[in-house]
């Protein structure tokens, strides 16, 4: 099942978007925004026409009238759902039923989004579908914040059968390792704030994507890792693997200095 036919919106000529199409001409009315097509099956070719903040004005209209009429709330989901889909073709390996999930988060996000909020109204939307999506399956920081406890027991488990007991109790917990790297080279200077959490993020999306350690810098920096984060950090996927790996240089930098093991 796809994104789409999970929100009822994969059919034009069914009756949930045959009315909502009947009263485009009494949206417009009501938000003059919404002039921008006579049709509001020509929307999505208009998108991709138009300005990025020309879009978040359409958008923004769509919600606003959603307040009185939910059949709007549709017309939404429908614009949006190129956006989940490809969400849903990056998590689809984490479970089979991931388009129904992404579909309930993508309903959510739409419905609970201020209606007085005009910019980056997609990103915004889209950003809390994958972070909800995401933590719905236990994978992710947002996960983590939420239950800890249960991320600890994971971790744990995973360690208990990769390495023998009997060392166990000798080998220092990886993520304590990973916390006083970061730690360190922050207070070296020789990685940033934004360049720290570039990274978590581009490990959790490479864990996710199973990325190749052989390739792109242990899997960091390949295309489809950084195209996956790019949108949360307003970032080009180019842009993205450059600063990874500076990122990455900085850290090998500070390691060499302080005769540390990377």
């Amino acid at each position: 099942m796809s994104v789409a036919k999970s929100l009822g919106v994969d059919d034009f000529d069914a009756p949930n978007m045959r009315e909502a199409r009947a009263e485009w001409p009494r949206w417009q009315g009501t938000e003059p925004a919404l002039a921008v097509v006579d049709d509001v099956k020509d929307l999505p070719s208009w998108m991709k026409l138009a300005e990025p903040a020309e879009r978040d004005v359409v958008l923004a209209a769509l919600r606003c009238v959603a307040q009185e009429d939910a059949r709007a709330f549709l017309v939404l989901a429908w614009l949006l759902v190129p956006g989940a889909s490809l969400l849903a073709g990056k998590l689809r390996r984490l479970v089979d039923a991931i388009d129904e999930i992404v579909a309930g988060q993508l309903w959510i996000q739409i419905c609970e989004h201020d209606p007085t909020d005009d910019r980056y109204v997609a990103k915004k939307i889209l950003d809390r579908v994958a972070r909800e999506s995401m933590a719905e399956l236990g994978v992710g920081d947002l996960a983590k914040r939420r239950d800890p406890a249960w991320d600890s027991t994971v971790l744990v488990e995973r360690l208990d059968e990769s390495m023998p007991s009997v060392e166990s109790e000798a080998v220092e917990d990886p993520r304590e390792q990973l916390a006083d790297l970061l730690r360190r080279a922050l207070d070296a200077g020789n990685l940033s704030d934004a360049d720290r959490d570039l990274l978590l993020d581009l490990a959790h999306a490479a864990h996710l994507l199973k990325a190749p350690l052989r390739r792109g810098r242990a899997g960091l920096t390949t295309p489809s890792v950084a195209q996956m984060v790019s949108e949360d950090h307003a970032m080009s996927a180019r842009t993205v693997r450059r600063h990874a790996a500076d990122a990455l240089d900085g850290l090998i930098q500070m390691t060499h200095h302080q005769g540390m093991a990377l």
